[in-house]
């Protein structure tokens, strides 16, 4: 399988984060307040999620414009 960015975006967020899970690669988690930030490896691209801890629930599931965005995830 093979996607793109604008193509993943056409997806509802829970779809989205379905892709994640099963084609994508977790490569970062991090606590930040009350929320749990990942950052997924997902084809040629690199896919940002934020999830509520307190409610469980999905509040983004957003491709990041471009890879240096992850050095800024990694000094949070």
């Amino acid at each position: 399988m093979k996607m793109t960015k604008g193509e993943f975006c056409q997806f509802n967020i829970h779809t989205r984060f379905r892709l994640l899970t099963e084609y994508g690669k977790n490569i970062l988690n991090k606590k930040v307040s009350k929320r749990m930030i990942s950052v997924y490896m997902l084809f040629d691209f690199y896919v940002e999620v934020y999830e509520n801890l307190a409610s469980r629930q999905l509040e983004r599931v957003e491709p990041l414009a471009h890879a240096s965005f992850i050095e800024v995830h990694m000094e949070l």
